[in-house]
């Protein structure tokens, strides 16, 4: 899972402008990350019974919700939505997502810390590699304008390359405290890259999802805040003098971007780029539908007129409203009150400390932006929760 940013490429080979039909559906659709994890899956669940074990972990009013969440999602379906593909391709990864988080649970209960460090210096890695892919795409293949804001390996727009700016920036800080030199130096490489790529891109949502992870790090390791303040102060300084003598190749690039959006009069290119608007009209149409929603993933195609073809509505709870309305919502509640009194957070080890990061940055992110659409952050996030949470008990509750 930690090399999923260079798979995300390499699996559809999401390189050059000619699209065939594999890349189209691989890439288009952001499947790369559910086939890793449905092999990931098979190889948790053979001759396994995790599955079982967390069915046995439930109680009657658990299936009962899960039962009126389904039976909601097939009546949307059938009876709703406008495009069965997208919904049940959509259905089809969250169950995924789902078994995938239950056999990781199970796998990681029986791992040791070190390892879970190790994910986070792969991940960085990776991300550094993703990177140079994405540079070497661009050189072979000369982008126009537009391509480098939708031809963007791995995404679909650069601003969700964001996610990976805020992975490697997370990714650092279970390095910082590490004893000798190359560790804390892979930490402030991290740090500045995830920082310096956020700042060229001109992503104003990775920027305060950064801002907000360090302030969690900072908030709940206080022993740790001067390490804190200086993997900031040298991230940001590194990043800010890489930005002033590395040229944006267009508007949509660079830290003018950022800078200059609190000036603009055109909403769409304020720092809220017109999300009020879409969140509000996105909310009139959910009205239409209000408990069971309009389906997973048909935003695309029954969303607000002006923005007809966005994937999502740029914010987790207009979309989890959207798509599965007042059940989903109160489906997703329910399970988050499950969850509390199932785990408690445990914050001890280093690895934790980037896991908190990613999941709080993350929390953040997904308010304002399609953090919990796409299959990558999901991922981590996913990933994230696990390395905090321990259970009250030696066993799940009947």
């Amino acid at each position: 899972m930690a090399l999923t940013p260079v798979l995300s490429i390499l699996i559809p080979w999401d390189f050059g402008p000619q699209e065939g039909f594999y890349r189209k559906v691989i890439a288009g659709n952001s499947l790369a990350i559910p086939i890793v994890e449905l092999l990931l899956c098979c190889i948790f669940f053979r001759g396994d019974s995790a599955p079982k074990r967390f069915l046995n972990g439930t109680n009657k009013l658990d299936l009962l919700v899960l039962a009126i969440f389904l039976l909601s999602i097939a009546y949307v379906f059938i009876f709703v939505s406008v495009n069965p593909a997208a919904a049940a391709l959509g259905l089809i990864s969250l169950i995924v997502h789902a078994l995938f988080a239950i056999g990781l649970y199970d796998v990681m209960r029986r791992e040791q810390p070190w390892l879970f460090e190790c994910f986070w210096t792969i991940l960085g890695i990776s991300v550094l590699v993703y990177t140079l892919l994405w540079a070497i795409d661009f050189s072979i293949y000369p982008p126009s304008e537009s391509d480098w804001i939708n031809r963007v390996p791995g995404v679909t727009n650069v601003r969700w390359a964001g996610f990976f700016w805020l992975s490697i920036f997370a990714a650092g800080l279970a390095l910082i405290n590490k004893e000798g030199i190359h560790g804390k130096l892979l930490a402030y490489v991290f740090g500045s890259f995830g920082l310096a790529m956020t700042l060229w891109t001109g992503s104003r949502g990775s920027l305060l999802a950064i801002l907000a992870a360090l302030s969690i790090a900072v908030l709940f390791f206080p022993k740790n805040r001067k390490t804190l303040a200086k993997y900031f102060l040298i991230s940001l300084t590194f990043s800010v003098a890489t930005n002033l003598v590395s040229p944006a190749p267009m508007s949509q690039y660079g830290m003018e971007r950022i800078l200059s959006s609190s000036q603009q009069t055109d909403d769409m290119y304020k720092v809220s780029s017109g999300r009020s608007e879409l969140w509000a009209s996105s909310l009139r149409i959910f009205l239409d539908n209000p408990v069971a929603g309009h389906g997973i993933d048909q935003f695309q195609r029954m969303g607000p007129r002006k923005t007809l073809g966005f994937k999502g509505p740029h914010s987790f709870p207009v979309q989890l409203l959207f798509s599965v309305g007042i059940i989903g919502l109160f489906s997703l509640l329910y399970a988050i009150f499950r969850m509390i009194t199932i785990f408690k957070i445990e914050i001890r080890d280093p690895h934790q400390m980037a896991a908190l990061a990613f999941f709080g940055g993350g929390s953040i992110y997904m308010l304002y932006d399609n953090f919990l659409y796409y299959p990558y952050p999901i991922a981590i996030y996913t990933i994230s929760i696990l390395m905090l949470l321990v259970p009250r008990k030696t066993s799940l509750p009947n």
